[in-house]
């Protein structure tokens, strides 16, 4: 019987005859077929057996609910699910990230505050949510306001708090302008906080981002998290690092889509193991010089390029 009709029924599952970074894949598999069907008590069961296989709660939250969450943002913006698939999708996965975060250990206070919101308009919680869960785990005071928040309102509420930082989501294009206006709000506050921008309408138009002077912008939580360290000043050698790995991951990623690749495929070429590049593109496998060169040289690229990533 395969993996994904043991999680169907609810069977117990054996790990043992499985590789640990086999683990992952496969949730993320069965995960991304359950919320697709829409059918909350199986996705509850993949949790439960991540976690009684002894996932760590941060890796189900971050490599199978985010990893499939992006997978529904793209089929979604492509237009390739219902808008009706989308919302159920979308409470169930803040379900799951709810039974996650009390799970989640946060680290020494930081001692800095951030302001969390989708922007005025805009109806969709996920990416906002899961900055906010990721901000408190790193360490920040974090107010998330959830969504469809007033311009006026947001911009008073981050003065009265003296926030840090505030991180601002936008999942369609049409958000754009207000998304602009509200930026251009907070910048009149005196002491004014850093800006991060991010959410399915900035992946989708990389370019709007540039447009919109802010600190930076990114569609991947974790590494907005590692962006607010960064403009505020705190970002250690440690978080320095992870940074980079993500934005590597990033790269090779996009670098292997564009040339019509799979994991497999990739792995082939540069001699590596496909698990590895599935680490790698998470941002997850530190890396050397030479493992960087043989995924240039597989890619066709040369290795200042691939740490560069695609131009947007």
């Amino acid at each position: 019987m395969g993996f994904s009709r043991q999680l169907q029924v609810g069977s117990t599952i054996k790990w043992g005859s499985f590789m640990a970074q086999e683990i992952l894949p496969k949730l993320r598999e069965v995960y991304s077929n359950a919320i697709l069907a829409g059918e909350s008590e199986r996705v509850c069961n993949v949790i439960d057996q991540g976690l009684a296989s002894g996932v760590v709660p941060s890796k189900l939250y971050l490599e199978v609910v985010m990893s499939v969450w992006r997978e529904i943002e793209a089929l979604w913006q492509r237009g390739q699910i219902t808008i009706l698939q989308e919302r159920i999708a979308t409470q169930i996965m803040l379900r799951q990230m709810g039974r996650l975060r009390e799970m989640l250990k946060a680290r020494r206070k930081l001692g800095l505050k951030a302001l969390v919101s989708a922007v005025v308009g805009d109806q969709h919680l996920i990416n906002a949510q899961a900055v906010a869960d990721l901000l408190m785990v790193d360490g920040w005071e974090v107010d998330f306001v959830g969504a469809d928040v007033p311009t006026d309102h947001l911009v008073a509420f981050s003065k009265t708090r003296g926030a840090n930082l505030v991180y601002i989501s936008a999942a369609l294009a049409e958000h754009f302008p207000a998304v602009q206006h509200l930026v251009a709000q907070l910048r009149m506050i005196e002491a004014a906080p850093k800006i991060l921008i991010g959410g399915a309408a900035f992946a989708a138009h990389p370019e709007k981002a540039a447009i919109i002077k802010v600190d930076g912008f990114s569609n991947d939580p974790q590494e907005i998290v590692m962006m607010a360290r960064q403009v505020c000043g705190v970002l250690t050698s440690e978080n320095a690092l992870a940074l980079f790995l993500i934005k590597l991951g990033h790269s090779v990623h996009d670098y292997r889509k564009l040339r019509g690749l799979s994991q497999q495929e990739l792995a082939g070429s540069a001699d590596l193991d496909r698990a590895y590049i599935s680490a790698v593109e998470h941002g997850k496998q530190n890396i050397s010089i030479g493992a960087v060169s043989k995924l240039a040289k597989a890619l066709n690229l040369s290795i200042e390029e691939l740490l560069l990533g695609i131009e947007t």
